[in-house]
């Protein structure tokens, strides 16, 4: 097998614009074996919205220097509200990586374990076998895939697989990073150390562009639809993830400003009580 194609920074991965019709089609199968899904063929930096210009310079910057990365097996970890583009930023990643001939797969554990759920001891081995032969792994919406019938066993024996082939992993999660780590499941947390020791966690904000559209659009159903105000209920689903811990922990910094307070309170009461005294 020849060696991949050096990405650079500047390359926008949408292939050359001197590519045929046919070259267009098999870069784009490629991209679709990849991905799994189509419409994720356009999840590319050409299609970038424009958002998150961070978030897709950190992308850019990844497939760069990733020969570099992919010796080390570094990798992301995306964390943040849904609707915040971490899926569709590892897929970018993805789709340049694929362009530059590197076998790389978007998946999920979910996706995994309904796979081996269906295969025989020889067929399991197969699929395994061939996943820790890619060049990136794609995690997509880790840690909502349960941990019953062995799941955690398994997500635990696949990320260690990763971490001692050195395999690079970008791993989206719309959970925080607190709690992930307050699993009770010892399983869950291994293998959640072993993704620390080799991603990068990346906090991926919601555009606020993107809350107002989904309320506009919940907004416009509303009103299609006639609902009263007094039968509507807005979900919960417009902050920022953690932003639940800050809260708890001002409001924890606060009791315990307040108790402090006190504390030193009655210990000034005494003091002058013992003085009259």
């Amino acid at each position: 097998m020849s060696e991949p194609n050096e990405p650079t920074k500047a390359t926008e991965p949408t292939g050359n614009p001197a590519e045929t019709g046919a070259e267009a089609l098999i870069r784009r199968e490629y991209r679709r074996k990849a991905l799994g899904l189509d419409r994720m063929c356009d999840w590319d930096f050409a299609h970038d919205s424009g958002e998150n210009p961070l978030l897709t310079e950190i992308g850019k910057n990844y497939v760069a220097d990733y020969r570099e990365l992919k010796n080390s097996g570094m990798g992301l970890m995306y964390f943040g509200g849904t609707g915040g583009g971490k899926s569709f930023a590892a897929a970018q990643i993805v789709n340049a990586l694929t362009d530059a001939g590197y076998d790389c797969l978007f998946t999920s554990f979910r996706t995994i374990l309904t796979d081996l759920g269906t295969l025989g001891h020889e067929g399991k081995r197969d699929y395994l076998n061939k996943l820790f032969r890619k060049d990136l792994l794609v995690f997509d919406e880790y840690g909502s895939e349960g941990d019953g019938n062995g799941a955690s066993q398994m997500v635990q024996y696949i990320i260690n697989g990763c971490y001692q082939r050195c395999i690079p992993l970008l791993v989206t999660t719309p959970y925080h990073m607190d709690t992930l780590a307050k699993s009770s499941n010892p399983q869950r947390l291994l293998a959640l150390r072993r993704l620390w020791q080799r991603c990068y966690c990346v906090h991926v904000p919601v555009p606020a562009s993107r809350r107002y559209q989904t309320k506009d659009r919940l907004e416009q159903i509303r009103r299609r639809l006639q609902i009263p105000d007094s039968l509507s209920e807005a979900p919960d689903c417009f902050t920022e993830p953690g932003e639940e811990y800050k809260g708890n922990a001002n409001a924890k910094a606060k009791a315990n400003a307040k108790a402090k307070t006190k504390t030193k309170t009655k210990t000034k009461t005494k003091e002058n009580t013992k003085d009259k005294e």
